[in-house]
């Protein structure tokens, strides 16, 4: 009678134990499934980023020819241009050359972590860096140096307007985009850490 005891319970720890096994492999799925999905955030914020400077490298130097603005200021914005997709795809590289459906969550969670840290970096740290003194620099091209010589400081402010609303703008919509990536990858770090 104990050996039959015996025998049952082990027949059924070994039901859990293959019960617990497959509960495994359902979670692990699971939130491969999650993190792939996460990353199509960060995916489309990349594919927003190019298609913004691919319109800036074909209105750039297109409108140089309208005597807006300056050689100088049109090729300058360029290469700024330039340089931040550079740095996105730099930035985004290791993301992309991640399986989620088969890396290590200890390999995912480090790639996830460096590119939430060059996300916030480049939103605290270098937007404004570039921002700032190209805003300076488009308000001193498009209006004071068109404004006619009578006009006072008051007005050429008011001109400038327009140039500050729409970089505030396109600001807004850059911040937006940047904190769906660093957001995204925030939620794939949170879910290996609750495993």
């Amino acid at each position: 009678m104990e050996d039959m005891n015996f025998e049952e319970m082990r027949s059924q720890f070994a039901i859990l134990k293959n019960e617990l096994k497959q509960q495994e492999i359902v979670n692990d799925r699971l939130l491969r499934t999650t993190m792939k999905s996460r990353n199509k955030d960060i995916s489309s914020t990349k594919r927003f980023e190019f298609i913004c400077v691919g319109i800036c490298l074909i209105i750039y130097p297109m409108t140089y020819f309208t005597h807006l603005w300056s050689f100088a200021f049109a090729a300058g914005t360029c290469i700024m241009v330039l340089f931040c997709a550079a740095a996105t795809w730099y930035i985004h590289k290791p993301v992309e050359e991640l399986n989620f459906m088969r890396d290590d969550f200890v390999t995912v969670a480090r790639v996830m972590a460096k590119f939430k840290k060059q996300y916030d970096d480049w939103l605290h740290y270098m937007t404004p860096t570039l921002l700032i003194p190209w805003l300076a620099w488009a308000c001193y091209e498009i209006v004071w140096k068109n404004a006619p010589e009578d006009m006072d400081t008051k007005e050429l402010v008011m001109m400038s307007l327009p140039l500050i609303f729409g970089v505030l703008l396109g600001g807004a919509i850059g911040y937006r985009k940047n904190r769906q990536a660093a957001n995204a990858a925030q939620d794939i770090l949170d879910e290996i850490d609750e495993m």
